[in-house]
């Protein structure tokens, strides 16, 4: 079993939105309160562990599927390896079910989740991303505390955007159904040609079509440069659960985007991960780097990923042969 604290350094290469509150059009970054260096309560942007947390488990799922060359899931079982599932039916703890599932799913081991009528717990503490800020010297290690750091509102802006409505360009506007123009032949069609006198829900139909798509909104920005500390410990991991673990990592260095608005580029990030062993402060190395156009491994983090990448490949065999009874029960009929 190995217990293993990291301690990341993330880096911003692009700015980041995480939205915390809305007012109209306009967003927010997310803040919690911590106690600052002056011993007061201080709101502080901090990226939410239990938000990295998700997207790792559904890059830990979405690795061993692709292995597994398994195609679908049904819902029981899609919701319990990328949601975490649920509890239903009478409270009871079966031991022998959990031991099956850490047995046989080491990434369900590692993230946890409802099992039937139980929870599996999980075996990782996934710690909130805080900013390298003045607001936040109390809670980063001492080696990355800086007292003439600067507020975390100096790494903030506003960025607004426009959303344009597509059917006011005239270049597209070919593609849009004109309803002056019957698309097929009969007397049915006919009913959409101008002058018609339209019944009231054709009224209220054409009104919703004329309302304007375009609008203005502003979201609240982290700035690129910015760089992040977060500490993430590992609870008594097996060989094959740490190496669950890497997959996720090694998942999401091929596109490394946090928090909103990815689809536009914004929360590209690099990272890079010490680890020591849990409740010794010497660190032991690097554990792991994700950059822009590289994926290192240390060799315990590849070691691990090989151990399980094998353990993978077995079950694949095992279970197009029908051997692995249990996975198959699993796969198939879902959690009950």
């Amino acid at each position: 079993m190995s217990n293993i604290r990291l301690d990341g350094k993330i880096t911003l290469l692009s700015p980041m939105s995480h939205i915390g509150e809305s007012s109209g059009p306009d967003s927010f970054l997310s803040q919690d309160i911590i106690i600052g260096p002056d011993g007061l309560p201080v709101e502080v942007f901090v990226y939410s562990g239990n938000a990295f947390r998700g997207q790792l488990r559904d890059l830990a799922a979405i690795y061993m599927t692709e292995k597994l060359g398994v195609l679908t899931y049904n819902p029981d079982v899609f919701y319990l390896l990328f949601s975490g599932g649920s509890l239903g039916g009478a409270q009871s703890v079966d031991i022998d079910q959990a031991r099956m599932y850490r047995r046989n799913v080491p990434m369900l081991s590692v993230f946890g989740g409802g099992v039937g009528n139980q929870i599996l717990t999980g075996k990782i503490r996934m710690g909130s991303m805080y900013p390298l800020v003045a607001e936040c010297q109390r809670v980063l290690p001492e080696g990355m505390r800086n007292h003439n750091a600067p507020s975390w509102r100096q790494w903030t802006f506003e960025k607004s955007f426009t959303r344009m409505d597509d059917a006011k360009n005239e270049n597209l506007r070919k593609y849009l159904h004109d309803p002056a123009v019957a698309a097929l032949p009969g007397a049915e069609q006919q009913e959409l040609l101008i002058g018609d006198t339209p019944a009231p829900e054709d009224k209220k139909k054409k009104k919703k079509e004329d309302s304007p798509q375009q609008m203005r909104y502003t979201v609240e920005m982290l700035a690129a440069g910015s760089v992040l500390y977060q500490r993430i410990d590992l609870c008594d991991l097996t060989d094959l659960e740490l190496g669950a673990f890497v997959s996720a990592l090694v998942e999401f260095s091929k596109h490394s985007y946090i928090g909103g608005k990815s689809g536009t580029g914004h929360g590209l990030v690099e990272a890079e991960y010490s680890w020591r062993p849990a409740g010794t402060k010497e660190i032991a190395g690097d554990f792991l780097k994700i950059g822009t156009d590289c994926l290192w491994l240390s060799a315990p983090a590849e070691e691990a990923k090989s151990v399980y990448d094998d353990f993978l490949v077995r079950l694949y065999d095992q279970y197009l042969e029908g051997h692995a009874e249990e996975l198959t029960k699993l796969l198939a009929a879902g959690a009950k």
